[in-house]
């Protein structure tokens, strides 16, 4: 049985905003007896990634967060002592504390920065998984229809053909029937019998 292909050289723009496909295990259904296209696994493993890159992002910066406030702590308990005894272990320690602190403001700035970016960078990959899903699941029930509609163009040809069939079977018992009942009357049980012997195999 054949069937056309329908063809959608480009995915239809989709403005509306949804929910994460990857994570919604009804996005997983629609490919579970069917192999994904090039494109679509690798708009998931770029989604994926971004999500786990954001997740990541999110513990490092409450990590740096707190890491800057412990190293704020430690400058002012070295304050005193590098100020009012003029320890040099304690300037050096609140140098280098500073230093420090510094250093993870940069981080937590680039940090920052990249989180408020993700957002529409994960919702641009999602946007793009979607049209392509959409284009894909299309063009498979596109053809799946066409084979839907030959299916059923082809059970109703042999539906008329089986009843057309019945039709002819009834009349033809009822035309078997009648003769052998017929003869059976006109000659007998025992001619009969020769006869089913040697032309009906000894049945009826």
């Amino acid at each position: 049985m054949f069937f056309s292909k329908q063809k959608i050289e480009k995915p239809i723009n989709i403005e509306k905003k949804v929910h994460i496909l990857t994570l919604d295990n009804r996005w997983h259904e629609l490919f579970k007896n069917n192999r994904k296209p090039k494109k679509i696994v690798e708009l998931e493993k770029k989604l994926n990634k971004l999500l786990g890159e954001q997740g990541q992002l999110t513990n490092d910066l409450k990590e740096y967060t707190l890491l800057k406030k412990k190293m704020m702590v430690d400058i002012v308990d070295n304050m005193k002592e590098a100020i009012e005894d003029e320890d040099d272990k304690a300037i050096g320690e609140m140098e280098k504390s500073k230093k420090y602190i510094n250093d993870i403001k940069v981080k937590i700035d680039k940090m920052e920065s990249r989180m408020e970016n993700m957002p529409r960078e994960i919702q641009t990959t999602n946007k793009e998984l979607l049209e392509y899903t959409m284009q894909d699941c299309y063009m498979r029930m596109f053809n799946t229809k066409n084979e839907l509609d030959e299916l059923n163009e082809w059970i109703e040809k042999v539906r008329a053909e089986l009843k057309e069939k019945a039709v002819r079977q009834t009349e033809a018992k009822e035309e078997y029937d009648k003769m052998y009942s017929y003869m059976h009357d006109l000659v007998g049980y025992e001619i009969i019998e020769l006869y089913d012997k040697k032309y009906l195999g000894g049945s009826k």
